[in-house]
């Protein structure tokens, strides 16, 4: 692994080299390999302030509008989201007043993509619908293609799958175009979780493993992290928990590696999720709490509505009903603020067989009605056919 600067120690001898510093190959450097930590990004930030009470910054536009975004990126990746949205916002009203519109285009996406983290829709697809058309402008396919695949995101994590699809299929046709391999890759993994949504699980599995091929090939960790995660909740649904716990095992390192807390986050629960179902419920606390950190920190409130949703099952299986009735609820809340019907159809779902294992049939069937008539609407397919055997199995009672 190559040598890095010592920003600590640079910062200690500034005076010295007040005359030559470049302030971007510090940062290239500090930013670069190893992947950010919160150790690196606090000497980043110190040596941000050190150059701007030197006078190092605000003489080249240019020069600023990179550190930001070299800036913003890193809080990003760190999921500092708010200070990532304020230093993206700061580098558009630069990018705006010099006329960058490359700049501008990035910005906006970015910009999207938090907005998209914090559940805030129709923001983030107003900021990236104006980064798709700035890009168009330009001619600059690559940069639509990307913002096109963000657009998609939204419009899966609200459960409008058929317009995600639609989304997916346009940037993937524009990616094979330009010969993207990573665009490509992306949209193949996205669709997959299409697939798996619609009870396509063996078309999911081979497009993941398709998808783990390209990204291995193209040294994506977040990438492999995020395909790595999904094939284990296809797994999952199998019911193939071996299979499922080892592709965790492989996402969770991945995303540990590229230092993404995000997936990190993700992993924990659906690991939470699998030893549910394999009646071990000793780990899942600690596996909830681990990801609730994360989705505190990050301002994710759909995680932090799963976690709920899996402690209640927790709390269920030791028969604490009050306290997985009140996680229950406050899991319900936070996926109807948010407009995830989705994470409703699983909540009723969970809490309905909660209520079957009590012996509230009467309650356990209007939950379990509700979940299914949610999942139908989603076209999950798999969903449907689980509920339909529990309320079947409800019935015989």
């Amino acid at each position: 692994m190559a040598d890095h600067t010592d920003i600590s120690a640079l910062i200690g001898n500034l005076t010295e080299l007040q005359k030559d510093l470049k302030v971007e190959d510090i940062l290239a450097q500090a930013l670069s390999e190893p992947m950010p930590t919160e150790e690196r990004l606090r000497q980043v930030e110190q040596a941000l302030e050190t150059f701007k009470s030197l006078g190092l910054l605000g003489g080249e536009d240019a020069r600023d509008l990179h550190l930001l975004l070299t800036l913003g990126r890193t809080y990003e990746r760190l999921s500092h989201l708010e200070k990532a949205y304020e230093t993206y916002e700061t580098a558009l009203k630069l990018a705006e007043r010099h006329n960058d519109d490359a700049s501008k285009a990035e910005l906006l996406s970015q910009m999207g993509r938090v907005l998209t983290r914090w559940q805030r829709w129709d923001e983030a697809m107003s900021y990236l619908e104006q980064s798709s058309q700035v890009y168009e402008k330009l001619g600059d396919v690559l940069g639509q293609v990307q913002t096109i695949v963000r657009r998609g995101t939204v419009y899966s994590e609200q459960g409008n799958y058929e317009a995600a699809q639609e989304v997916y299929e346009q940037a993937l046709r524009l990616g094979e175009r330009i010969d993207d391999k990573k665009t490509i890759a992306r949209v193949n993994n996205n669709m997959a979780i299409l697939a798996t949504i619609q009870g396509n699980l063996n078309e999911a599995i081979t497009q993941y493993e398709a998808c783990l091929v390209m990204y291995a090939e193209l040294g994506d960790e977040r990438g492999m992290a995020s395909a790595y995660h999904n094939l284990g909740m296809t797994h999952a649904d199998q019911e193939d928990w071996t299979s499922a716990m080892d592709a965790y095992e492989k996402g969770f390192e991945a995303a540990q590696k590229s230092g993404h807390l995000d997936i990190m986050a993700n992993v924990h629960l659906s690991m939470a999720e699998v030893m549910l179902e394999m009646g071990n419920s000793m780990m899942v606390p600690m596996c909830c709490a681990r990801a609730l950190d994360i989705y505190r920190k990050t301002g994710d409130r759909l995680g932090e509505a799963d976690a709920y949703r899996l402690l209640a099952r927790t709390f269920g299986m030791r028969k604490d009903w009050d306290t997985a009735n009140q996680l229950f609820k406050d899991s319900l809340t936070l996926n109807e603020e948010h407009s995830n019907p989705l994470g409703i159809a699983e909540t009723q779902r969970d809490w309905g067989n909660m209520l079957v294992d009590r012996g509230l049939k009467t309650d356990a069937q209007h939950l379990l009605e509700v979940a299914r008539d949610g999942f139908i609407k989603l076209g999950a397919q798999a969903d449907v056919k689980k509920v339909e055997n529990a309320l079947d199995e409800l019935k015989k009672m």
